[in-house]
């Protein structure tokens, strides 16, 4: 079928579920296009039930409205809505006409409207109900965060989502393509028809075709198969993720009566017990990151180029996989990983039929769970970035079962074999995981380790009990399945390899603070394929998990207090950029060979710092201390060179062991004194890398830096422009916090405007924001038409900067 996009010339109205005459009727809707979150636009407060789950975030009713006009040829066609992702319990009407309710705000869901439309104005009536809170462990958003589509088609049409593709290759030069189409006829009488098959290359030149005669009956579904060959094959792979396009055309007497494309990528996955995880024949660990959906100041808005800009900067820093937690993700980001080279383990559901807040997914999971895993299965099959599903997150902390007992855990096994079962009926070319936590129901000794400064709270302890009891249940729970998820269980790989040594292990989830040895066991074990960090980037809710206290019985609640927003335990903060612990990750992944300073305030110096393994040492890639001249700070330095050597002002500090023996971290205590900070990494006695870090003067300008200096002209394309303050040497300021404002004019608007302040209260669709670090980000949308965009900036004490950005 024909994809129409019917983002645009929606309305709005917060109002509760009431005659929809009345709703309808109102004269105060507003204009919106989607994707739309209102959730982002409103204010936080510290009462909202919400709580620091969710960033203490409000809830709201809302209803979208748009006209639908049919014409009379579009009347005579198959019409099928498709929304991507509405967040909320949602009600879909036609013409006052209540045609689908869906509760599950992660999958996506088809509306067929056909028999419900008339010639003319149409209304489309969505109904959002995103006051039930707490509903999640993180922040989710409200509205019709994602696309929305009509899709079109004929008498005999291919159904949405139904188009599919599996590969296998023969060899070095031949690969068979097994193309399985699902079809419908409409008429009401007998028809034969072709289907008709067409590849075109990555460069759009027709390699191959083929044709396909089929009966159909009135009324009938069927699915059709074709085997075809290509030769030369070119494989997708993360270094090369090369695409090929299906066509297929149904002709009726040699007019096409539908059409639908997808695209694909050639390539074999296999898991193989002592050796790993092999893409094309290959051996490679899996470098992954855990993200949630949200897109930073956007909030859970899901623009196009915000979900490539994910993959682009995760692909930039190092990561050749994704772990969608814990839900499906927008096709938008699947199709930038397939483009990027990114691999994918995409996942279902953080909860079953037990909840962990409650009014989360658990309320609706018995009667819709198969609904939302076929339409995911569905939708996502022909992407060749996914090489995994996972059909559950730490399952084992849902509330409401009785874990004293074993019979508690009946259901949970049932329910492992009973998805893992439907999902490779669905797909039997990938594997299924599910990321196994702890065993509640133990006596886990849980202990504060003190690292000479820094306290880590809440280590988990194991002893010889629950090492028994973890093998006898997760035999049983990764029975059905193809990876073992470990989430948080790296002290477990080395025995697990030698008692289970054909179980293959993934770390679903690993702390950031533990990196280090993460890394090695990983490297070291040959049946774990990965290691995928707690979190890759910041994302918003679970406030605060990976914060930094000084007082100790603040840092012993979970999550902090009001006003704190962001996670705060991403390598990447919400603006994109790296935090210290991500120049970290480059080191332990040997990507960076120049070692990387970064500064504990000296306000910080000496004072015990209470922090989760989320957490980070509360660093700075800063120099600047105005009043702190001779007071002690402490200089961390990252390095893999054998010895490093720090000089302030030109003097030694002297040489210090680096690398492996230090896991890469060597410190300096000294005082603070203004100026330049510079170390060398030395190897076998040879100069490896230095990395400078100075003392800047007070800020004076913004430095303006977009994503791109050219853009697509094309309706609803984003710009991305940091925006950075600067001495008068052009030095970046990262003390800087002057309050700044921008205005935009020409082809595009401003759509958010913020920094990665995890404490910031300001909202982020305003024109003004405070910078942090130094730093802000603006995101300007385009509006469909070409020529130049234009952001003016400036503050306190800052002179104005401006931008243009050509839009083609």
């Amino acid at each position: 079928m024909l994809k129409i996009n019917i983002d645009r010339d929606w309305e709005y109205l917060e109002e509760n579920l009431a005659f929809l005459e009345h709703v309808i009727l109102r004269d105060d809707w507003k204009k919106v296009d989607i994707p739309h979150d209102i959730a982002i636009e409103k204010p936080r407060r510290k009462d909202n039930p919400s709580g620091p789950d969710e960033g203490f975030t409000a809830g709201s009713n809302i209803f979208y409205k748009r006209n639908l006009p049919i014409d009379e040829e579009l009347l005579e066609k198959n019409l099928i809505l498709e929304f991507e992702g509405i967040m909320g319990y949602s009600e879909i009407y036609i013409n006052g006409i209540l045609l689908k309710k869906h509760f599950y705000g992660y999958s996506s869901f088809l509306v067929d409207i056909t028999n419900y439309v008339h010639e003319g104005e149409n209304t489309l009536l969505v109904y959002v109900n995103n006051t039930h809170k707490p509903s999640s462990r993180w922040y989710a958003g409200t509205g019709i965060y994602r696309h929305v589509w009509l899709r079109v088609g004929g008498e005999v049409f291919i159904k949405p989502w139904e188009l599919h593709v599996e590969s296998d290759i023969l060899d070095e030069k031949k690969a068979f393509l097994n193309i399985k189409v699902g079809v419908k006829n409409s008429s009401g009488r007998k028809v034969k028809a072709k289907l008709q098959f067409r590849i075109f290359s990555k460069e759009d030149e027709l390699i191959k075709e083929s044709e396909e005669k089929f009966e159909i009956d009135g009324k009938e579904e069927k699915v059709i198969l074709k085997g075809l060959e290509i030769d030369n094959y070119i494989p997708w792979d993360i270094e090369d993720p090369y695409l090929y396009r299906l066509e297929a055309k149904i002709l009726m007497d040699d007019k096409e009566s539908d059409i639908d494309s997808t695209y694909f990528g050639i390539r074999k996955i296999e898991v193989v017990p002592n050796v790993g995880f092999k893409l094309n024949g290959r051996v490679i660990k899996l470098k992954g990151g855990c993200i949630h959906h949200d897109n930073g100041i956007l909030g859970s808005a899901s623009y196009d180029r915000a979900e490539e800009r994910k993959v682009e900067i995760l692909k930039q820093n190092g990561f050749n996989a994704v772990r969608t937690a814990h839900n499906p993700f927008s096709p938008s980001f699947l199709d930038a990983c397939d483009r990027l080279g990114m691999l994918v383990m995409e996942e279902f559901f953080d909860v079953w039929t037990a909840g962990k807040r409650a009014y989360d997914y658990h309320l609706f999971f018995e009667k819709y769970w198969e609904e939302d895993v076929e339409n995911t299965i569905k939708r996502d099959f022909n992407h060749p970035s996914i090489i995994m599903w996972s059909i559950g997150n730490e399952i084992t902390w849902g509330s409401g079962v009785n874990w004293e007992k074993e019979k508690g855990y009946t259901n949970i096994f049932e329910w492992s074999e009973k998805l893992s079962k439907k999902v490779k009926e669905l797909d039997p070319t990938r594997f299924v995981t599910s990321a196994f936590c702890g065993l509640p129901f133990e006596a886990v000794k849980v202990e504060d380790v003190e690292e000479d400064n820094t306290v880590i709270l809440g280590v988990w302890k194991g002893n010889e009990e629950t090492k028994s009891r973890w093998g006898e249940i997760t035999e049983k729970y990764f029975k059905y399945l193809d990876v073992a998820g470990y989430n948080y269980k790296v002290d477990r790989y080395e025995d697990d390899g030698k008692e289970y040594p054909n179980r293959i292990i993934c770390g679903t989830e690993t702390f950031p603070y533990t990196l280090y040895d993460n890394w090695k066991e990983t490297l070291k074990n040959p049946n774990v394929i990965g290691d995928f960090v707690w979190t890759a980037m910041d994302y918003l809710g679970e406030a605060g998990i990976g914060r930094a206290s000084l007082d100790e019985n603040e840092a012993k609640n979970f999550l902090g207090g009001f006003p704190w927003l962001i996670s705060n335990c991403g390598d990447i903060d919400i603006c994109g950029d790296k935090k210290p612990q991500s120049y970290y990750r480059d080191i332990v992944w040997s990507l960076r060979k120049v070692p990387y300073i970064a500064v504990l305030p000296p306000e910080l110096y000496g004072k015990k710092i209470y922090l989760r393994l989320w957490g980070w040492e509360p660093v700075e890639r800063n120099y600047n201390f105005k009043g702190w001249e001779g007071k002690p700070l402490r200089v961390y330095v990252y390095s893999d060179a054998d010895e490093v050597e720090l000089f302030l002002n030109g003097k030694s500090m002297g040489r210090k062991i680096a690398g492996d023996k230090v896991k890469f971290k060597t410190f300096y205590d000294i005082n603070y004194e203004p100026g330049r900070l510079e170390v060398i990494g030395y190897k076998d006695g040879l100069e490896v890398g230095r990395d400078i870090l100075e003392t800047t003067g007070e800020p004076i300008k913004l430095k303006l830096i977009p994503d791109r200096n050219r853009i697509s002209s094309c309706y609803g394309d984003l710009s991305y422009i940091k925006i950075v303050a600067v001495d008068e040497k052009g030095r970046e300021v990262k003390n800087a916090r002057n309050k700044i404002r921008v205005e935009v004019e020409g082809v595009g608007k401003l759509v958010a405007l913020g920094s990665s302040d995890p404490l910031s209260q300001e909202s982020f669709v305003t024109n003004e924001i405070s910078l942090y670090q130094g730093r802000a980000l603006a995101i300007l949308k385009i509006m469909g038409i070409p020529g130049e965009l234009k952001l003016k900036a400036w503050g306190e004490n800052l002179k104005e900067e401006e931008i243009v950005i050509k839009c083609e």
